[in-house]
């Protein structure tokens, strides 16, 4: 779950400038590290290809990982809950580590780490191990989710949109291709190779990242991490606690249900279509189409939302059109399928977009947004985590996906009074004065 990028990288609206020596009172940010535009490219888009894949590939062969293993939906549904636990936990360790070794070295670090997780999980048929592997490759992971953008925006601090594009394009592209082989991968050897395979792009990754590191000149060690002031804490910004702020928390609850909604399709759409009579191929196919149509989204909402004059009016029709395609997956035929899988795919991935955007876009400073930008995925993550761990756990008290479904679709009408609050134009600091003034009187 990364941030897109709008198309123009001039008005790119999740990167706010950050403030002078002069504004701030600070002493002034050193310049950025310099690396060539070409070669970050690269070494972003290769480590991108592992972001998504290691996790979307469980989802179209999670019924053989069941009957294999002989382990209960409640497990499965734990198994895939796992890497949203891994990354509300790890993420915020993620700047601390870049101070300590530098962010190259951060990287180069979880790519070893993502090669051994996939290798502990798909060593032997057993439930410990893919719980093992699954923490482990889920904290790799973690660390360029957070450090990725980090990197742009301390070396091509310019080209952020261009950089974050690319790494967002290749996430949703590779998880497609993910679905799309899982089955017939496992079909032609087993599960485990299917899920194997994809340590040959963790591995891929480490020789690019390590040229990488030699290129890149040291980076002055007073240099504040991320554009922020050392000394403040990640709760609080430029005055401002987004913890205590109702307009943050609900932006963190929109993120957090998108999320929910998210991994639980990622995990289940297969299986929600096997019940309904897709075959294996097929309903893996589906699940592709989930992961590809979300280009769309992503591209849609960077180009709409962050200009448009009726924000909350865009973000209520994604979250309607994503309660239409759940409530489609429920009760629709498998003739209509395509059309609600469609759905779900790009008002999905639109939203997500949007929760990103919110974090420059709700906020008056770089402090701010990056505090809203930590609280939001401890938050949304740690609701997500209820996503496929809950989905699981109805499956087996019910013995059928139709209850689950039909949870998932009411909490998608609770996602469009989210999505409405979430998107007012009001920043948080003046949600927090307008509050005070009402105190007041």
């Amino acid at each position: 779950m990364t941030a897109p990028s709008p198309p123009d990288p001039a008005s790119e609206p999740v990167a706010p400038p950050a403030p002078n020596a002069a504004q701030t009172g600070s002493a002034p940010v050193p310049s950025a590290v310099a690396i060539s535009l070409p070669l970050l490219i690269g070494a972003v888009v290769i480590l991108a290809l592992n972001l998504r894949t290691p996790l979307v590939a469980v989802g179209p062969v999670v019924g053989m990982i069941r009957e294999d293993l002989g382990v209960s939906g409640s497990f499965v549904g734990l198994v895939t809950a796992l890497p949203m636990l891994a990354f509300a936990l790890f993420s915020p360790l993620a700047a601390r580590l870049a101070r300590l070794w530098g962010i190259e070295n951060v990287l180069i670090g979880s790519s070893i780490l993502l090669a051994i997780g996939i290798a502990v999980r798909s060593a032997c048929p057993s439930a410990a191990l893919l719980v093992a592997g699954t923490v482990i490759l889920s904290a790799a992971i973690a660390m360029g989710n957070v450090l990725l953008p980090a990197l742009a925006k301390r070396s091509l601090p310019h080209r952020v949109g261009l950089v974050i594009g690319a790494m967002t394009f290749t996430m949703s592209l590779s998880a497609a291709v993910a679905a799309a082989v899982a089955v017939p991968l496992a079909h032609w050897l087993n599960w485990r190779w299917s899920l194997g395979v994809w340590i040959t792009t963790a591995l891929l990754a480490l020789p690019v990242w390590l040229y990488l590191k030699r290129q890149t000149p040291p980076a002055p060690p007073e240099s504040p991490a991320y554009g922020q002031n050392p000394t403040q804490t990640p709760h609080a910004a430029g005055g401002l606690n987004v913890w205590a702020s109702p307009a943050a928390w609900c932006i963190s609850a929109m993120m957090g249900v998108q999320s929910l909604m998210f991994y639980a399709m990622a995990n289940f759409l297969p299986s929600v279509l096997a019940e309904k009579g897709m075959s294996a191929l097929e309903a893996g196919a589906y699940g592709s189409l989930f992961q590809a149509v979300s280009l769309l989204g992503v591209l849609g909402a960077s180009a709409l939302f962050a200009h448009s004059r009726h924000k909350q009016a865009l973000g209520l029709g994604m979250a309607l059109m994503l309660v239409a395609g759940i409530g489609g997956i429920w009760l629709g035929g498998l003739g209509t399928m395509w059309l609600w899988v469609t759905c779900v795919g790009i008002s999905g991935s639109a939203l997500f977009s949007v929760s990103l955007m919110l974090f420059a876009l709700r906020t008056d400073s770089p402090q701010e947004a990056a505090a809203l930008s930590g609280m939001a995925q401890s938050v949304g993550y740690t609701i997500a985590i209820f996503g496929p761990l809950g989905m699981g756990m109805l499956y087996d008290g019910f013995g059928s996906w139709r209850i689950p479904m039909g949870v998932l679709t009411a909490m998608m009408v609770g996602e469009c009074a989210l999505a409405w609050a979430a998107t007012r134009a009001e920043t948080l600091s003046q949600c927090a004065q307008a509050a005070e003034k009402r105190r007041r009187f």
